[in-house]
């Protein structure tokens, strides 16, 4: 059995670019000022902008991910194919065949399984939809990759420059 929950090491491996982009674009106009010796106002500037495109669409979907999943608890029963998911208090208990269909909403390189470019190209999450009509919604924060063992014809994949996600 696997158990999923979003814990301190899931917020580091999903939100490496964000800390790493804060970095950047604090120490960006010291060293550009410093190697150019130009003034350091306009190395400022652009650092706002690359913070601005790349760290705060990050920021955004990393907290709506959080919000989405904060508390929930995914158990995956290998040898009976039940998965039992804890949200917000309430126990489902359901089995792989009970699955109607999961939209999984990538990127486009995450889809293509190639290398990030993007900060937030490794954030994903599925929607999966069962037959008695409940919807779940799992983010890569809670579950970093959620490949289950169904029919390739019940997996939606969903391609974009970054999805949120949304309550259900």
């Amino acid at each position: 059995m696997e158990v999923y929950k979003i814990t301190f090491k899931h917020h580091l491996r999903n939100g490496w670019p964000i800390i790493l982009g804060i970095i950047l674009c604090v120490f960006f106009p010291y060293f550009m000022a410093f190697k150019t010796n130009e003034r350091i106002d306009v190395f400022f500037i652009i650092s706002i902008f690359l913070f601005t495109i790349t760290v705060v669409p990050t920021i955004v979907v990393h907290l709506n991910y959080y919000t989405v999943n904060r508390g929930d608890v995914v158990k995956y029963v290998y040898q009976e194919r039940e998965i039992i998911i804890k949200h917000r208090g309430v126990s489902i208990n359901f089995n792989l065949d009970d699955i109607e269909e999961v939209v999984r909403y990538m990127s486009f390189n995450f889809a293509a399984n190639r290398s990030s470019v993007l900060p937030w190209d490794g954030y994903n999450h599925a929607v999966i939809r069962l037959k008695n009509g409940k919807k779940l919604t799992i983010t890569s924060l809670l579950v970093p990759n959620l490949n289950l063992p169904i029919d390739a014809e019940k997996i939606i994949v969903k391609r974009g420059l970054y999805r949120l996600a949304k309550k259900k």
